[in-house]
């Protein structure tokens, strides 16, 4: 069983190793040992700050604690004192990187057996601000007997979902329904992701005229012809 300063430094080590192969430049701070944050990740000009943490139930912890000589002492993280968890989770040997905003959640690597929506693993395998829930159905499991169906195949998410950025480049080139058949999914999902990414949509009936305004350039061409 490991200590737990052996748990804090193996995850340490995982979350720095994942991050480079994930081409991060990775600063571990050595001037100081109180900063809030473990690590701190670079890329694409942008500097991340990482609080790595060992999870066994896929927990993320909302504070700190310590014990010194004057006893155990525990320290509720601020919204601002780091940008991501870096999260080993040993069962699977996987890191995820659920915002700091996520505090107090719970990650899942293994489907439940009850209708609570949940957080899933690999959806945080980047870093991440946003994440929907995930429901039993979508892994087969059955609440009556609360075991997975042998038939039914354990799915992730289809399709990757698209960033933010592409996304709501998406929604101004074509309809949700054809976004939706493109990625595989429906055009309610793609709803949801839009919601969830707080991307503004084109008003109700864009599409139309838009189709309406071609249609009639269109007919102007072959008049002129």
């Amino acid at each position: 069983m490991h200590h737990t300063k052996d748990k804090g430094d193996l995850a340490a080590a995982k979350v720095i190793a994942d991050l480079v192969e994930k081409e991060y430049s990775v600063f571990v701070p050595v001037v100081t040992e109180h900063a809030p944050f473990d690590l701190i990740a670079y890329k694409n000009g942008k500097c991340y700050r990482i609080q790595a943490k060992y999870s066994c139930d896929g927990t993320l912890k909302n504070k700190s604690n310590w014990a010194d000589k004057n006893g155990c002492h525990e320290k509720k993280y601020k919204s601002d004192d780091f940008d991501f968890y870096g999260l080993y989770l040993p069962d699977i040997n996987k890191v995820v990187y659920p915002s700091i905003k996520f505090g107090g959640c719970g990650i899942r690597t293994t489907p439940p057996k009850s209708p609570n929506p949940f957080y899933w693993w690999e959806d945080f395998t980047d870093l991440t601000e946003v994440a929907l829930k995930r429901t039993y159905k979508e892994f087969g499991v059955d609440l009556t007997t609360r075991k997975v169906n042998p038939d039914s195949r354990i799915h992730t998410r289809k399709v990757e979902r698209p960033s933010k950025e592409e996304l709501g480049k998406l929604v101004w080139e074509k309809p949700t329904a054809q976004i939706g058949r493109d990625f595989g999914v429906s055009d309610k999902a793609v709803e949801k992701w839009c919601k969830a990414y707080g991307v503004e949509k084109p008003p109700r009936g864009y599409w139309v005229k838009k189709a309406y305004g071609k249609m009639e350039v269109q007919l102007t061409i072959h008049d002129e012809d």
